[in-house]
Formats: structure tokens, sequence, C-alpha cells
């Protein structure tokens, strides 16, 4: 059955867990939301919406570890509030088990913005945007977490989305305004860090996000923001 339903705040990001519930990032609610369906009708709550006292920035995107009940997100706010000038942006993680919101990087970024999973989940990426590189952090079981550098661009604006195929090759989204470009870059990286090969897509230079499909593996469903546009980008070919 299809539900359709609306936060009335600004969705930026949207995960089930195995039981069939999702989880929200929304970014005008400066919060994590949870929706759950019976019999057709939809309830919302908040799950998240601040760190020790202090309001989050605004939840940008997520990735759910579901071997271990743990939903990682960003907190980077709208374009301008964590910047190289303001690096205030946060990596956080929930444990969905007991409902607890623990630190993985906390006010240090410059908008953080796309997060994945390697296909063992033991290492989380995600997209420092403003400071046009991807950054490796390494998972521990005991809950620590040591990050490192693991691939830094040059020459467009910056990273705003992964996805990590079943190889856990790296699709980098490289977002650049449009006012300076017209070309849409899509970086492929390997787990050493070493770039395979770039897609190009004209017209489409403001790249915000990107999925695998669950169902086939050689698409990959991608967002525009220029032109508010769902693309479909076959890839089997240039893995």
């Amino acid at each position: 059955m299809n539900v359709k339903y609306s936060t009335g705040g600004q969705p930026t990001s949207l995960v089930f867990d195995t039981e069939g519930s999702a989880f929200i990032a929304d970014m005008g609610y400066q919060s994590i939301l949870s929706a759950t369906s019976t019999d057709g009708k939809v309830e919302i709550s908040s799950v998240i919406k601040d760190y020790d006292g202090t309001p989050l920035n605004g939840p940008n995107s997520m990735i759910l570890s579901e071997n271990n009940s743990l939903l990682f997100f960003t907190d980077s706010g709208p374009m301008g509030e964590s910047t190289i000038d303001n690096p205030n942006g946060s990596v956080f993680v929930i444990d969905l088990a007991v409902s607890m919101l623990k630190p993985v990087i906390v006010g240090k970024l410059a908008h953080p913005s796309g997060i994945a999973l390697s296909p063992d989940e033991k290492v989380l990426y995600t997209a420092e945007t403003y400071k046009n590189r991807i950054l490796k952090t390494v998972i521990h079981s005991e809950g620590v977490y040591y990050t490192s550098v693991f691939y830094q661009f040059a020459g467009r604006f910056g990273p705003t989305s992964i996805a990590v195929d079943p190889s856990g090759n790296l699709y980098c989204a490289r977002f650049d305004f449009t006012d300076v470009s017209d070309e849409g870059i899509i970086t492929i990286i390997n787990a050493k860090g070493e770039v395979e090969n770039n897609l190009s897509i004209t017209g489409c230079s403001e790249l915000t996000g990107l999925y695998f499909s669950k169902t086939q593996e050689d698409i990959l469903y991608a967002t525009e923001s220029s032109t508010n546009s769902l693309l479909k980008i076959l890839v089997g070919s240039s893995q």
C-alpha cells in the first residue's frame, strides 16, 4: 500500500528500518523525525532535535547500519550555515536499540552532507562539501571512531552525496553551481582511494543525492537541484 504524507518542514533524507518505519532528516525542524504507518494513518514524531541541549543545525543526510541498528547522520544546516570560516557541522549516530545519540565528529566540519557505509559497515564515508573532500571514519565494535581524509578533490565546489556499490566503490556527486558549470560529475573511487572513472551528465551540475537501486545493482538514481530532476543512470558498464 502506498502512503503519502508531509512533515510540514524541509525533509532532506529518508531511510527505512527493517520493520518498515521511516526516519526523516528534516532541516526545517532541525530534527530527525520518525514516521510509522498503521492502517493507512501516519504518525510523525521527533526522535532527535538537540545534542547536550544545543539544537541541531539541521540534519542533511542519513545512512542506516542494519547490522548494528545504528543511524548515522550529518548535521550541516542549510548552505552557508557551516562553512570554511565557521566549520560547525557534525556527524552523529543514533543507537536505535537504546535511543541514544552519540557524537562521531562534533562542531568541526564545513558543511558535512552526503554519508555512506562500506558494504561490511566497518567504514563510514562523509562528504565535507566546503572543503571539497571525502572523510573516512573507521568504526570499531566498542563504539570508537577514527577519522582521516580519504580523498581530496579539486576544481569543483565540493561533493554533496556518496553511494557505495556492492564492490565497495564510492560514487561521489561533485556539486558545482550552474553559474560556473553546466556539467554534472560523478567520480568513482575505489576502496583504496584511487579514482576509477568520472561520469559526466550534461546540464545537471547541481547534483545533490545518489542512491543505488535495491533491486538492480547497475542502476544509480541521482537528484539535481537546478532542474528539480530525478535521474536514472545505468552504471554497470562503467564499473
